[in-house]
């Protein structure tokens, strides 16, 4: 193509140069020619160059051929570009042409295909196309629809008014975006996004655009998923399980900060620091929380709670919040506790908690549900129970069942050496004979109350059958239990001083001592042996 203007550039310029100044060698020719013919010469080459010579005037015709030629030649250039123009216009008007030719195609292939139904409007606010998506969408062929008002067929039937204001606004050249119901062919009702456009050309409005998207599967699940967060919240406020709802991110990020970017553990770092764990627990923010949550912290509201939020764990379950923030660090999401809290009065309350970080928040604990179900009863009775089954009912030390349970397992224990006292009361029978049995029940709590105070918490005080009182001590050799003897001696000695000689007490005990290797059963019977042999010197002594 480029090759091709210049050979046109080339011989246009040429053509002109050369018509130019041929006919311009035409004028002194045809002037040297009447010349010689006025003057009676004969038709020849001296002939010409004679009148050349004596005419000056001929020296300036003999110059037109030039002066022609530079016409012809600026000419001849001028037109080559007219030409050049000329072609230039034409490629370019072809080019646009193309170009219009592939967006309209481009367009017309968006429009067709594009998933939102488009009806498109002239400025009558007739219909004059619409897409398959429309088809489909609303049910109507393009040759049924034609010349029609979108309106008139679609609007919601209930609402007119709110189609027409869409169609107003979109008339005064704004654009709109609105959510409602559009009505099918079949009078079916659609829930539909509604775009509406106005086209302009050259800042004239020619038409309007009015595009719709089915919305009805999407309604659906919104409406479901609306009811289903309905649920969830009357099943939250209304559950007799207390739930609350905390951002604990403060926590993570102060967490991070203290204690992650120094590469150390926070169960070590808050026994160096404990001053900032109730400063930790702060942090944590109420999100939400129901009724059951008040009335199982004793607290009138999210205010009040949240300012003991700080002071509502009992100091015995530290540890246990400290191993929860910890997993959760470690990318736990949901974890179960068996935690105790102290109500805002103070009263313990023992709970099973259970916390889940809600999905989505698992990066910084933005959202982390509990639920803490009150197990206080169920804690006090299962204790009351261990306690019965470990104690003795009517003198509130251990009994027989606990003693040989701690005689076995201490027997396989390293505590040597290892002494064991028995007693029995000297005069139980004839304080029952004399005074009654409550009387006697009350000597033998007496009794047992004395012998307890005389030992360490760690030491077993047990009743092991009617009067009898048995005592184990761990680390004790013989003299230990010797003096220990002489000690419960003494107190009863100081406690019938103290409450008179009306129902004195008497205690006979024995002891023995068990070394390593030594079978704790048969030093439990040595001691037993030993407490009958004082009780029978005592006996002969009366």
């Amino acid at each position: 193509m480029i090759l091709h203007k210049q050979a046109g550039k080339k011989s246009f310029i040429v053509e002109y140069t050369i018509l130019g100044g041929a006919f311009g060698l035409a004028f002194p020719i045809l002037a040297s020619l009447i010349e010689i013919s006025t003057h009676h010469l004969s038709f020849s080459w001296v002939s010409f160059l004679q009148v050349q010579r004596t005419n000056p005037l001929l020296w300036i015709i003999d110059s037109t051929p030039l002066f022609l030629g530079i016409y012809a030649y600026i000419a001849g250039n001028r037109q080559q570009k007219l030409q050049e123009q000329t072609d230039h216009l034409e490629e370019l008007v072809e080019h646009r042409s193309k170009e219009i030719f592939r967006q309209k195609l481009f367009y017309e292939a968006l429009v067709q295909n594009s998933p939102l139904a488009i009806a498109t409007l002239d400025q009558n606010q007739k219909i004059i196309s619409i897409n398959p998506a429309f088809q489909n969408l609303f049910g109507y062929r393009q040759e049924e629809i034609m010349g029609k008002e979108l309106d008139g067929l679609i609007a919601n039937p209930d609402r007119p008014q709110e189609a027409y204001n869409i169609t107003q606004e979109v008339w005064r050249g704004n654009a709109v975006h609105e959510f409602g119901k559009r009505k099918r062919k079949d009078g079916e009702m659609v829930d539909v996004e509604i775009f509406g456009e106005p086209i302009m050309v050259n800042n004239n409005r020619i038409g309007v655009l009015g595009l719709y998207r089915d919305i009805t599967v999407e309604k659906q699940a919104q409406d479901a998923l609306s009811a289903s967060e309905e649920r969830f919240r009357i099943m939250f406020s209304d559950s007799p399980v207390a739930l609350r709802m905390e951002d604990l991110s403060p926590i993570k990020e102060w967490i991070e900060k203290n204690i992650g970017t120094n590469q150390r553990n926070l169960k070590e770092y808050i026994k160096e620091h404990p001053e900032d764990f109730e400063y930790l627990c702060a942090q944590a923010k109420i999100i939400d929380l129901n009724d059951s949550t008040l009335f199982m912290f004793g607290a009138k509201n999210k205010e009040e709670l949240q300012s003991h939020l700080h002071s509502i764990l009992s100091s015995e379950s530290h540890e246990d919040v400290i191993d929860i923030f910890d997993a959760l660090l470690d990318g736990e999401t949901t974890l179960e506790k068996e935690l105790v809290y102290k109500r805002i009065d103070g009263r313990k309350i023992y709970t099973i908690t259970k916390l889940s970080i809600i999905p989505g928040y698992e990066h910084d604990w933005g959202k982390v549900l509990f639920s803490n179900m009150d197990i206080t009863e169920r804690k006090l009775a299962e204790e009351r129970l261990t306690y019965i089954s470990l104690h003795d009912i009517m003198t509130g030390i251990y009994n027989r069942a606990f003693f040989e349970e701690e005689l076995a397992r201490l027997s396989k224990s390293r505590s040597y050496p290892i002494s064991v006292l028995v007693t029995d009361m000297d005069n139980l029978k004839s304080i029952n004979d004399q005074h009654g049995h409550q009387a006697g029940d009350v000597a033998l709590q007496t009794i047992a109350q004395i012998v307890k105070d005389c030992f360490r918490a760690e030491d077993i005080v047990a009743r092991i059958g009617g009067d009898e009182i048995a005592v184990l001590l761990q680390g004790m050799n013989a003299e230990g239990a010797q003096k220990a003897k002489e000690r419960i001696q003494e107190c009863i000695r100081e406690h019938n001083q103290e409450n008179g000689t009306d129902i004195p007490l008497s205690l006979s005990i024995g002891c023995a001592t068990a070394k390593q290797g030594d079978l704790l059963t048969d030093t439990f019977k040595i001691a037993d042996t030993r407490m009958y042999q004082e009780k029978k010197e005592k006996k002969k002594n009366q």
